[in-house]
């Protein structure tokens, strides 16, 4: 597989400087292709912007100087035509990271981190604007390593409340493993010519309090369950989007 790198501001050097744009390399990124990829000089590599348009490109220089030369752009990986934005309730530090690395890679649209009353962390503003950006480096290299050309949205964290008064998807669901309503049954009730965006809501390690169940509900969710086994948090929503991708997206 071609090594890829987000180079965010490629369409712009491109469109300012025409062909053969040479763009300059920070550190970290000369770094990762020289030291820890052992790249060299004219080695190919794959770069995207973030915005769904990649490009071939050459490696030239060196780690104190490294940077790429964008050779001609090449056909982008089309993102899913199902929009899924994922309402994770926070939970325990490495699991958050595997359900945000993860939820990337099966393209959610956009992933917010919420507080709910049992989420078993809690931040104030200076860790909350740390924890974004660890999560956004998360997402990135998650693009990078699955070949996904459009950089998923991380929301900053903010409550239950706060994300489900922000909510306008026409299609809401939440876990529930006491529904009534499996996630394919739902999915029946449906033509495939009227699936909008989704919200997908799920609940922390402890799972949604029964107040948090009826808030969704008021917000308009339908509460859904993946079967008879009660599925981890670190689970549950990877298990939803993958069965979202099958029944509804490009699986």
């Amino acid at each position: 597989m071609t090594p890829r790198l987000l180079v965010r501001r490629a369409a712009a050097a491109e469109a300012a400087d025409g062909p053969d744009t040479r763009i300059a390399l920070d550190s970290r990124q000369g770094h990762y292709l020289t030291r820890v990829l052992r790249l060299t000089e004219g080695a190919v590599v794959e770069a995207f912007d973030g915005s769904g348009r990649r490009w071939r490109a050459r490696l030239s220089g060196d780690r104190g100087a490294a940077s790429l030369v964008l050779e001609a752009e090449i056909d982008a990986t089309p993102e899913s035509p199902v929009a899924i934005h994922l309402g994770q309730c926070l939970s325990s530090a490495d699991k958050m990271d595997w359900t945000i690395e993860k939820a990337v890679e099966l393209g959610a649209k956009s992933i917010s981190p919420i507080f709910s009353q049992r989420s078993p962390v809690r931040f104030d503003q200076a860790r909350a604007r740390r924890k974004l950006e660890h999560w956004q480096a998360i997402a990135e290299a998650a693009c990078m390593q699955s070949g996904r050309d459009t950089l998923p949205l991380i929301a900053e964290p903010r409550s239950l409340e706060a994300w489900l008064a922000g909510i306008q998807d026409p299609i809401r669901l939440v876990l529930d493993p006491r529904a009534s309503v499996t996630l394919s049954a739902w999915r029946s009730r449906l033509a495939e010519a009227e699936c909008g965006p989704i919200s997908l809501l799920i609940g922390p390690e402890s799972g949604l309090a029964d107040s948090e169940l009826k808030a969704s509900a008021s917000a308009g969710f339908v509460a859904v369950s993946l079967g008879p086994r009660v599925l981890r948090t670190e689970t549950a929503g990877l298990a939803a989007l993958s069965a979202l991708q099958a029944l509804l997206g490009d699986f």
